[in-house]
């Protein structure tokens, strides 16, 4: 038969969820009609699950702002923290200083106090308990210079040493008062560190709970989308399986059994060409597309092989052979046992090749003979 039917259109389709049968099994025992039927019902399920996705994508959009808006939190608590660290460090600094400026009050203090203690004693003794108490109650140095002016012994050798411990007394507890307040500050300025540093840390949990719902959120999608991947792969496959089979069932068989390996137009065919002989036919097809076995039979050769490239080679008996070159897939081992218009391979374009298409021959013990002679 010259004449060639056109190619089957391929059926594009995407799974979901749901279990499909192996492709052996299916392609043998459903129709295409099943599968179409069944692809129908894939595609309302697909429809759910994409809707699912772009949930699952809205999501995961949210969860990356909520992370951005945590991280311009966490950034700003930084800046806080580093800010009231710079704090205390300038606050302790001032503790340092004033506990410094202390010491050596005290040091002063300690140097005249014994002959202070004995000015204080004679004017004790004197009945100057006025002049004692200007010198020892003060509050301010003001205050002091004050009421030595009013009491007239600021000049008086006999008080100089008690004017003097007076002074450093008013002195050491401005001081003290002074350090009081440093460290008042110094623990306020700790204080809201600490807060800040606890804020800090739950900002973190915070950040780390939605980064692990983010990455938890994207798998989830992952693998819902390599499960729709791998079952898309594997219905189109049954689909172009069921579309081969019955392209080349609608053909017919001829008399001696042979069915077309192939549904496609002859490009050439078995006899001379090119000053050689052409042991076979070609047959137009598209790389990826289902090749079937033109008669039932055993398979003694699936490799590559020299010109004919990926090469499958069964034998049917009563000396009776075919060949199938050129091939970009395998569908078949070698010693395995074939039926008619189960898929052995995949048009290719391997070993000596121009184009896309499959040579096909028929061999009668051995030697090549017109294909055509012996299909439908």
């Amino acid at each position: 038969m010259r004449g060639r039917l056109g190619r089957g259109a391929i059926v594009a389709v995407f799974l979901s969820t749901i279990l499909i049968p192996a492709v052996g099994s299916y392609a043998d025992s459903s129709s295409l009609q099943d599968l179409e039927r069944q692809n129908a019902r894939v595609q309302n399920r697909l429809d759910e699950v994409r809707g699912s996705i772009r949930h699952l994508e809205g999501e995961a959009g949210s969860l990356e702002r909520e992370v951005q808006t945590l991280d311009a939190e966490i950034m700003a608590l930084r800046s806080e923290v580093e800010r009231l660290s710079a704090e205390i460090v300038e606050v302790e600094s001032k503790v340092r200083s004033a506990q410094a400026r202390i010491d050596a009050t005290q040091l002063r203090i300690d140097a005249i106090k014994d002959r202070a203690t004995a000015q204080a004693v004679a004017l004790y003794k004197a009945g100057a308990t006025d002049t004692l108490n200007a010198l020892l109650d003060s509050d301010s140095l003001a205050d002091l210079d004050s009421r030595l002016q009013m009491l007239g012994v600021a000049a008086q050798e006999s008080t100089g040493a008690l004017i003097r411990y007076g002074r450093l007394q008013v002195t050491i507890e401005a001081q003290h008062r002074e350090l009081f307040a440093y460290k008042t500050e110094l623990s306020d300025t700790i204080a809201r560190r600490k807060v800040v540093l606890a804020d800090l840390d739950r900002r973190y949990a915070k950040q780390k709970a939605a980064l692990s719902k983010l990455e938890a959120t994207i798998s989830h999608k992952h693998h819902h989308e390599g499960s729709l991947e791998a079952k898309s792969a594997q219905l189109a496959g049954l689909i172009r399986a069921a579309q081969a089979r019955r392209a080349v069932e609608n053909l017919g068989t001829s008399a001696e059994g042979f069915m077309w390996p192939l549904n496609g137009p002859i490009t050439s065919y078995y006899g001379e060409r090119w000053g050689r002989m052409h042991t076979g036919v070609d047959i137009n097809g598209y790389t990826g597309q289902p090749v079937v076995s033109s008669k039932a039979g055993r398979v003694i050769l699936a490799s590559y092989y020299s010109g004919y490239g990926n090469c499958v080679i069964i034998d049917h008996g009563g000396g009776f052979s075919t060949l199938y070159a050129h091939l970009s897939d395998f569908a078949v081992s070698a010693g395995e046992d074939v039926g008619q218009a189960q898929i052995i391979g995949d048009v290719g374009c391997t070993g000596n090749c121009y184009g896309d298409h499959l040579h096909f021959e028929v061999r009668i013990n051995g030697s090549p003979v017109d294909p055509l002679d012996y299909l439908p």
